[in-house]
């Protein structure tokens, strides 16, 4: 019951965070941040809670809007894959730049900028619209 009010307000909640001044970091922000990442985390395993794909992505995002690198990968990943909505190569190439800016490099995210995404993305529009 908690989880799913908590779920329906995400957008709300990181508004109050950037209002409050979370952006300028320090303990309160980390706190808040780890628990908004670790709700993420469970809707999207189902801990605790039934699983909930659409709200994982939602508090990914928003975890990684006030500056989680771990919650950049995720939530680029889910637009990656299209967990929890549409299937987004621009927004998950987005969210791995910003990761790997912050300083989170993680293997195998690096494709975006080295093969060209907007190459990658014409190629699949051209495959979609070429009769067969």
């Amino acid at each position: 019951m908690y989880l799913n009010a908590a779920a329906s307000n995400s957008a709300a909640v990181e508004q109050l965070a950037l209002q409050a001044g979370m952006t300028k970091g320090g303990a309160a922000k980390g706190e808040l941040v780890m628990a908004i990442y670790e709700l993420a985390n469970c809707f999207r395993h189902g801990w605790g809670i039934e699983q909930d794909a659409f709200a994982a992505r939602q508090y990914y995002e928003t975890a990684a809007n006030l500056g989680d690198t771990d919650a950049m990968n995720d939530a680029a990943w889910c637009f990656e894959h299209g967990f929890g909505g549409k299937k987004d190569k621009f927004a998950a190439a987005r969210y791995y730049r910003l990761a790997e800016k912050a300083g989170n490099k993680t293997m195998g995210n690096s494709w975006t900028p080295k093969q060209g995404l907007a190459f990658t993305a014409i190629t699949d529009l051209r495959k979609k619209s070429v009769p067969r």
